[in-house]
């Protein structure tokens, strides 16, 4: 089996991952993926499934499953839900990790965003790199009504796979996944198919910290052209 270069997801929490399935489904055979989160959502069911620890352990299941339908390989960094921070500790634990894998890319929150968790995970992220000495493309994903001011820079057309995106984001049950998440996530594609001039039904869109590309090369020049 051919060694495949690394591409690396960061997440808050079990389903952050939810709106960038369709680009994580067309690496597939082209990358190695990587999901890291930074909590395991800890309070998403409330406070008293927070203290009894149901809710850990349900989400946790729910992205274990998640990144096995999706053939992605799943890191947790064990920060607390709500109380979320880019520590020296974490970050230095997800640095050692970096250093491990050498990733080609890492793809992260949009650093502007109303969930602190989401901005604590850009910035654990971004930490973590200059920690761990790496110089990997640096990518950020939009969710959906929490971040603000987004400015996608590549558009991925996941219509041949958003049939499939949808089915494993049902896996997140008890965040709605099939009846909350799916369809606003695909609410999103639809609305950045249109941003693609009808190139593509439906689509996913990605910013770019500058500087982190090598000239024209970059991940999304090597996934299907729309």
């Amino acid at each position: 089996m051919r060694n495949l270069e690394r591409v690396v997801f960061v997440g808050a929490h079990p389903d952050d991952f939810a709106g960038e399935i369709g680009l994580a489904l067309l690496m597939r055979g082209k990358f190695e993926v990587h999901v890291v989160n930074l909590t395991h959502g800890e309070r998403g069911c409330g406070e008293e499934k927070f203290r009894n620890g149901w809710t850990k352990a349900t989400r946790t299941r729910e992205e274990e499953r998640v990144c096995e339908a999706v053939a992605a390989t799943l890191h947790w960094l064990d920060e607390v839900d709500g109380e979320a921070y880019a520590s020296r500790a974490t970050c230095g634990k997800f640095a050692a990790l970096l250093k491990e894998l050498r990733p080609r890319a890492i793809i992260t929150h949009w650093p502007m965003d109303q969930h602190l968790d989401h901005v604590m995970a850009y910035a654990a992220t971004m930490k973590a790199v200059a920690i761990a000495g790496i110089a990997p493309e640096i990518y950020y994903y939009e969710q959906d009504r929490q971040t603000r001011g987004f400015l996608p820079a590549f558009w991925v057309d996941i219509s041949p796979v958003e049939e499939e995106k949808e089915q494993i984001i049902g896996l997140y049950e008890c965040q709605g996944g099939a009846r909350c998440i799916a369809p606003n996530k695909r609410l999103a594609a639809d609305f950045r198919g249109r941003n693609m001039h009808h190139r593509a039904a439906f689509a996913e869109a990605y910013a770019t910290y500058p500087g982190t590309t090598q000239g024209t090369r970059c991940i999304f020049s090597e996934l299907p052209a729309p």
